[in-house]
């Protein structure tokens, strides 16, 4: 079934309006026409089946036929902190990460990310991020969209997370603590994995994320680059609480 992201208020209304690239999407690309179903999905818990009523030069028009409650998912909460990146490497981490069952990207600065004036716009990019995010659930089937919060310094977004989450800070400065062995056997009921910039994170920062509750680990002898470090772990966490290509451990 295709699926369009909406607001929440959306679904409650009969008829639906969507323009710009939904626009653009339904009728260029996809090339439908009146009659046909479209799943509206507003990201927290609820879907709507619609069916177009009329397409215009500019805007399609959508009766919802009847809408239901999605169901949360049997996952473990995972929360991905991210140090910033050169260019367009966070819309990928953010592709992915949505596509990987991630449910909340804390975007940070580090003591080697970015320049200050590339960090602050990226706090600009935040839209883009979540726009990004909606694209990839709606993609992958997603009923669920991820939070994507605004920028924060590390050390605020390491105290700002649940005191009961497992908690993990990925540096390369522990490689002889893998990630896979410090993988609890049940599920927790949240996960929070810290990934680095480039330069990858300090031993001070490392020290202020164990003050914090954070189990520093690492990925192995290679040195990754960030984005490709953030998925692996992710796929890694995702793989042993069975989320991914995986049998649940309960």
């Amino acid at each position: 079934m295709i699926r369009i992201f909406v607001e929440p208020e959306k679904l409650g209304l009969e008829l639906v309006t969507l323009t710009d690239e939904d626009h653009r999407y339904l009728t260029r690309v996809l090339r439908l026409e009146v009659g046909d179903l479209v799943t509206l999905f507003d990201g927290l818990s609820s879907e709507g089946q619609a069916r177009i009523t009329r397409i215009g030069p500019r805007a399609v028009e959508l009766h919802i036929e009847h809408v239901r409650k999605v169901d949360a998912p049997d996952r473990p909460a995972l929360t991905l902190i991210q140090a910033l990146a050169k260019g367009e490497k966070l819309d990928l981490v953010v592709q992915k990460a949505t596509e990987l069952g991630v449910t909340r990207i804390m975007p940070v600065t580090s003591a080697r990310s970015i320049p200050q004036l590339e960090a602050m716009r990226a706090i600009g990019r935040r839209t883009r991020w979540q726009k990004i995010a909606r694209e990839a659930a709606r993609q992958c089937g997603r009923s669920d969209v991820p939070v994507i919060e605004a920028v924060t310094p590390l050390p605020t977004a390491l105290h700002a997370v649940s005191k009961d989450a497992l908690r993990l800070f990925i540096w390369e400065g522990a490689r002889a603590t893998g990630l896979g062995p410090v993988l609890p056997t049940t599920k927790p009921t949240e996960v929070v994995v810290t990934i680095g910039p480039e330069g990858g994170f300090s031993s001070a920062e490392a020290e202020t994320a164990k003050a914090a509750g954070f189990l520093a680990c690492g990925l192995g002898p290679r040195i990754l680059r960030t984005e490709t470090a953030a998925l692996a772990a992710i796929s890694i966490i995702q793989f042993a609480l069975g989320d991914l290509g995986g049998y649940p451990s309960e």
